[in-house]
């Protein structure tokens, strides 16, 4: 697994705001072949909002030589 930290970009007036999420996980599931799996929230602010987040990817199962002739 793979994991990709993000930071929402937070004011403490308004909600925080993520854009960038689905660009990381277009390329992860496009572009590299990952699955993506979800998110983890890794850290939260003094009033619960939610400041960064783990996305989760399953990297691909490389096949061998040998697995491919089974």
């Amino acid at each position: 697994m793979e994991f990709v930290r993000l930071k929402y970009a937070n004011n403490k007036l308004i909600n925080a705001n993520l854009r960038e999420h689905r660009e990381i996980i277009d390329d992860y599931v496009r572009k590299r072949g990952y699955t993506y799996l979800g998110f983890i929230p890794t850290l939260f602010g003094p009033n619960g909002k939610m400041l960064e987040l783990d996305l989760i990817f399953k990297k691909p199962i490389a096949k061998t030589a040998d697995a491919a002739k089974k």
